[in-house]
């Protein structure tokens, strides 16, 4: 732990595919057509491999990865990260017992802000959060009764969260 450095995202590569993309799921990718072609896209592409040996060695070099959702993101590039390298702010901001919190639900409930709005998942704005999620809880449980207060907003949060469900279903149903 250094707190005199500061934790930036500093990797935001897209990945270029060989075969065509049918569906972009740009709603939960925030990939959009065009953000792969070579041509025309405005992001840093690389292949699979190097995006991967870039990893690899930020692993071997002992780096720590923080970040909402990491184990699934490591699944996808079959690799490897020691858990003393990873920091998940899924982990850090769930119950036990309880399901994973989605980014965007803890954004809004535990700092005030909005993300991925209309235009889908953008990954510097969602490592942002991940980044003050993290320094937020390490604020939060410094304080005397921390871990008190900490289960109390995660109950506050799991509550809306459920209530918001339901409510989507209410309004489904009504819709039919």
């Amino acid at each position: 732990d250094h707190p005199s450095l500061p934790l930036v995202p500093f990797i935001d590569d897209y990945i270029t595919l060989n075969e065509p993309v049918t569906d972009y799921l740009t709603p939960f990718s925030g990939i959009r057509p065009g953000d792969l072609d070579p041509s025309s896209s405005p992001h840093h592409l690389t292949t699979l491999k190097k995006a991967y040996i870039r990893l690899r060695a930020l692993v071997d070099a002992g780096c720590v990865f923080l970040g909402h959702g990491l184990k699934k993101d490591f699944q996808m590039i079959n690799l490897v990260v020691p858990s003393a390298q990873v920091i998940d702010t899924v982990d850090l901001w769930r119950l036990p017992g309880q399901r994973p919190l989605s980014l965007r639900r803890l954004s809004e409930s535990v700092l005030g802000k909005q993300i991925q709005g209309g235009s889908g998942h953008d990954s510097i704005e969602d490592a942002r959060s991940a980044l003050q999620l993290h320094h937020y809880y390490g604020e939060l449980l410094a304080q005397e009764n921390g871990p008190e207060m900490m289960q109390s907003m995660l109950r506050k949060v799991y509550e809306a969260d459920r209530a918001e469900k339901e409510q989507m279903k209410r309004s489904s149903r009504l819709s039919r």
